[in-house]
């Protein structure tokens, strides 16, 4: 069994079909499908099973999964470990992330590391905080920052704070200059809120309820990215973590306006590893720099 191989069975069992594994593996979809029929004709049996929602490992499936997947990151182990002989002139770090990193810290982080190391090379995937667990937990990233709104088990936490929602404003709205306001304020005002399944979210509508107050969004977006050009061009204020828009701040195009509420407006925010693994050294020299732009007065462990 050749590791293409077992790559593109891998793909096919976590995505449930072969044209979703052609996707994301940027592969013909003929040729997946082929090298399962040859896994399948060497092992002599079945390892899907076709439904009408897609295809489901086997039993045959289900033990060919565990040992495919211990069997590539052994081989990226040592791939890892060989480019370390080198130093940091060769790697390749794959960091999950839900969206309110990779707007601006989380890019940044990866571009002053790639000023100083250009030889290593990344890949960043975003994704909502329960699957930036789920796949540092399977070993599909090396590294996850997510918001996050209780611990997880399935994970070793190498960076645990909490981080306040701010509202963010054009530098010329009436409340731009004010050190501070009050969550009621809002209600004179459009805001732009994210969906209803995002942290940012269950901790604004809880907040609200506490104060026994109804603000009703004038934009709803499951893209933080779609609040910004809202904010910039109306009287609107959007609700969100100031680690999100970093560098509009520092510019003057945003300004972060903290807000007063009788409930936490806090999010915990969570850098997570696979648990019990020994990590590559350039994943761990960029951790250290990805944990140094964050937060400092919480519990780093690296």
């Amino acid at each position: 069994m050749q590791s293409a191989s077992l790559r593109y069975f891998l793909a096919v069992a976590r995505t449930g079909s072969i044209a979703a594994a052609s996707t994301q593996l940027n592969v013909a979809a003929s040729a997946i499908s082929r090298q399962i029929a040859n896994l399948e004709a060497e092992l002599g049996c079945i390892l899907f099973e076709r439904r009408p929602r897609g295809m489901v490992p086997s039993p045959a499936g289900e033990l060919l999964s565990a040992h495919a997947h211990q069997t590539l990151m052994r081989a990226e182990q040592v791939a890892a470990e060989i480019q370390e002989l080198q130093g940091l002139a060769r790697g390749f770090i794959r960091v999950a992330t839900s969206e309110g990193f990779a707007l601006d810290l989380l890019p940044n982080a990866i571009a002053e590391f790639h000023a100083v190391h250009p030889g290593i090379r990344f890949e960043v995937q975003m994704l909502p905080p329960a699957q930036v667990t789920q796949v540092v937990a399977a070993g599909d990233a090396d590294i996850g920052i997510t918001f996050a709104m209780a611990p997880s088990s399935l994970v070793s936490v190498v960076y645990d704070n909490a981080v306040e929602m701010v509202a963010l404003s054009a530098p010329n709205h009436p409340l731009a200059r004010q050190p501070a306001i009050q969550l009621a304020d809002l209600r004179a005002y459009p805001v732009a809120v994210p969906t209803l399944d995002t942290t940012a979210r269950r901790v604004f509508d809880a907040a609200c309820l506490a104060e026994g107050i109804t603000i009703e969004p004038t934009l709803t977006a499951n893209v933080l990215s779609a609040l910004l050009p809202f904010v910039r061009r109306t009287k609107g204020l959007a609700l969100m973590s100031a680690l999100t828009v970093q560098t509009p701040v520092r510019l003057g195009e945003l300004v972060c306006i903290p807000v007063r509420a009788r409930a936490s407006l806090m999010r915990g925010i969570q850098v997570q590893v696979m648990r019990d693994r020994k990590l590559p050294h350039a994943v761990q020299a960029f951790l250290r720099q990805l944990i140094a732009a964050l937060p400092q007065a919480g519990g780093a462990t690296i």
